[in-house]
């Protein structure tokens, strides 16, 4: 009887009806049968022919040639050395880059001191702590209303992650305004050219 007859008998007789995916797919997979000198599917193998080649596979494991098996073995061991250096390359890689931004952004950091007034002393930003709500936005609104816009622009930006974002790295930059729970606002000095 086929191997795949016998697996259909006895996916009948289990209480779902069907055995495990992989016993359907033996179709897919071959063995070497040296009888007929080629791949044989394993769902079209005889029971019988099933069993005979599975009793001849383990004495042939007893036989193995210990030297040829070490032989792949070396050279996973190789490709698995090789990987571990390219990953330490990559990492090595990364860092550098991570420094490098690091760099950038205190470059960024001097330069931006040195656009703003020196004899500034705290932060930046003209008002802190602004609500994200209806009287936040009328208050940035008033703001932009009566601004000199000859003199000043005006900028808002987002303060305070939400709760839920924490860990998330939605604020690496500062907060989003979608993402925040308040407003800074910004009020800078135009510059002539």
């Amino acid at each position: 009887m086929k191997i795949h007859r016998v697996v259909q008998m006895l996916g009948a007789t289990t209480s779902t009806g069907k055995l495990a995916d992989d016993m359907y797919d033996l179709g897919h997979k071959d063995y070497y049968s040296e009888a007929q000198g080629t791949y044989v599917p394993i769902s079209h193998m005889d029971f019988q022919h099933m069993v005979r080649a599975f009793v001849k596979l383990t004495e042939q494991e007893e036989v193995l040639d210990r030297s040829k098996h070490m032989g792949r073995t070396k050279d996973l061991v190789k490709t698995i050395e090789d990987q571990e250096n390219k990953i330490l390359e990559l990492t090595t890689q990364v860092e550098n880059l991570q420094e490098r931004c690091n760099t950038k952004d205190n470059i960024m950091e001097s330069l931006r001191d040195k656009l703003y007034d020196s004899s500034l002393q705290g932060y930046y930003y003209t008002f802190t702590e602004v609500p994200k709500n209806e009287e936040g936005r009328e208050f940035i609104k008033n703001c932009k209303k009566y601004l000199n816009k000859e003199s000043y622009n005006i900028r808002v930006r987002g303060q305070h992650l939400k709760k839920e974002l924490y860990g998330k790295g939605r604020a690496y930059h500062g907060a989003n305004m979608e993402d925040s729970t308040h407003m800074r606002v910004y009020i800078d000095t135009k510059r002539g050219d």
